[in-house]
């Protein structure tokens, strides 16, 4: 594992076996632990009046609201998150097909909109979905349907 090799560097290079973290995100504790489980004294500082990072509740509206991390991409074995969230016992729902409301891999099952509020006509998403095939280059749907506006004058 990667940390554990880095661990044996940082025993080179720190002629002490304490370090402290000041990120208790998900990844800051993950380290922590990792360096912990490698002999090292760890200690861990946090900044805010919470840990978290940007995983936090909201409750400033005066209902909850679920903050940053709601989206967890790649539910599989060789996600160590997955296996985490499993332990937890919380739960995870699957974001394609019909239930998804975030972005669904055919990009026709959803009305789309710009962001002055109009709906982007559907055979200008139709043109823009097929991009994908056209150019390995990563983009956004909203460059994508750009692209096709500038290629067709439209």
């Amino acid at each position: 594992m990667l940390v554990f090799k880095l661990s044996r560097v940082l025993n080179l290079l720190i002629p002490f076996s304490m370090i402290s973290n000041n990120n208790l995100d998900f990844s800051g504790i993950a380290a922590a632990h990792a360096l912990k489980n490698a002999a090292f004294q760890v200690v861990l500082l946090e900044s805010r009046d919470r840990i978290g990072g940007r995983v936090h509740t909201n409750y400033s509206f005066g209902f909850p609201v679920d903050m940053g991390a709601a989206w967890l991409h790649g539910v599989c074995n060789e996600n160590p998150l997955a296996s985490w969230i499993g332990r937890l016992g919380l739960p995870i729902y699957r974001t394609f097909g019909d239930n998804s409301v975030l972005y669904d891999h055919d990009l026709e099952s959803y009305a789309l909109f710009d962001g002055d509020g109009h709906q982007v006509p559907q055979d200008l998403v139709e043109k823009a979905n097929k991009l994908r095939y056209e150019t390995n280059e990563d983009m956004s749907i909203a460059q994508a349907i750009k692209l096709v506006m500038e290629r067709h004058s439209i």
